[in-house]
């Protein structure tokens, strides 16, 4: 199948009822935008690991179904908030979860809890509390916020981990497609201080719109520019909470696939994300 959510757009592969796994190579040429499908990645569902679970309205729930990614470049992310919403819609568009509950879903940044709308037109997901203190994925010199990347940018930067690593640069105004290809991929790659690399998130006040309104845009690790990113949008307002720019509460995260709903209630809770999700279509690779 394949499936949009907010612009970010996937090769969804249902292994659930025990088909063989698709090869790494195969997987990445799905992604090619010439030569395969055309994807930022491949998401497969999986039946969940053992005793993955969520607390949900008190009750432990146990995950059925985990989501496995992979991205054009080979590599695995830990998580992918946009990925797993267009995965919560594929289940409850084919019955495997019930629209309009709080599902938890097992994924390798850890048990997600989503809730698909009764339309299956947007799915809220649980994304867990941000992480500012991340050794494994930042070098301890990073660990503070905010710093200042300054032989690149001179403006505030934070490091958020939202499973997965982000780097959140507050900027006047958001850069070309050129500056930002070339910065994303420059800073993506420096294992100096991003050991196991990192997204890439810059964020402007929005001009004209909300006053609870940001614009961002993002370099993902290992699939580069693209529409959007759901854990990218949950590190941006983490950070600017953080750093006193925004008060607790919704923001509308605008990007250039559309706009992604946000809400951070206190920085020790945790964050939900909103957005629309829709199946674009199904096939049989041949």
């Amino acid at each position: 199948m394949k499936l949009e959510a907010t612009g970010n757009d996937f090769v969804v592969v249902d292994e659930t009822g025990g088909a063989p796994a698709l090869p790494e190579p195969l997987r990445m040429l799905l992604c090619d935008r010439h030569k395969g499908v055309g994807a930022d990645g491949v998401l497969t569902i999986l039946p969940s690991r053992d005793d993955v679970h969520a607390i949900v309205r008190g009750r432990r729930q146990s995950a059925r179904f985990r989501m496995h990614i992979t991205n054009p470049d080979g590599s695995v992310p830990e998580m992918c908030g946009n990925g797993l919403r267009c995965v919560a819609r594929h289940l409850a568009e084919t019955g495997r979860i019930p629209v309009g509950e709080e599902i938890v879903v097992d994924t390798d940044a850890g048990a997600r809890v989503v809730t698909v709308a009764d339309d299956l037109a947007a799915v809220t997901i649980d994304m867990g509390v941000a992480d500012f203190l991340s050794p494994r994925q930042f070098t301890p010199s990073l660990l503070r916020a905010p710093f200042d990347v300054d032989e690149l940018f001179g403006v505030p930067a934070t490091t958020v981990s939202m499973g997965n690593p982000h780097l959140v640069l507050e900027v006047e105004a958001l850069p070309d497609l050129q500056t930002s290809s070339r910065l994303g991929r420059q800073l993506e790659f420096d294992r100096a201080r991003f050991p196991e690399r990192t997204n890439i998130e810059w964020v402007v006040d929005s001009v004209g719109k909300g006053a609870g309104d940001v614009d961002v845009i993002v370099w993902e690790r290992g699939a580069g520019l693209t529409q959007a990113c759901g854990t990218g949008a949950c590190a941006v307002v983490a950070a600017l909470v953080r750093a006193g720019r925004r008060p607790p509460g919704t923001t509308t995260c605008h990007l250039p696939g559309g706009p992604l709903s946000i809400t951070v209630s206190s920085l020790d809770a945790p964050i939900f994300m909103r957005g629309p999700v829709r199946r674009a279509f199904a096939g049989t690779w041949s």
